[in-house]
């Protein structure tokens, strides 16, 4: 029995450390790549690309689209 615990206790810190690299990997952003920085929509220097437009602008829109519909 101490030997099954012992087996399945050293698993599972196995496991938490393999998942602890996957969560930290996942927020690693690359810096370095260029390509990747604009898939995520960045610029290199860290800045959004994404401009956001105002309300009105998004309504009108709308309005436009479901009158053509």
């Amino acid at each position: 029995m101490k030997l099954a615990t012992l087996l399945l206790k050293a698993d599972l810190k196995r496991e938490e450390k393999g998942q602890r690299k996957v969560r930290r990997s996942a927020h690693d952003i690359p810096w370095t790549n260029v390509h990747l920085l604009k898939d995520i929509g960045l610029d290199p220097e860290g800045r959004s690309t994404r401009a956001s437009v105002p309300d009105t602008v998004k309504v009108e829109r709308r309005v436009r689209h479901l009158r053509r519909v």
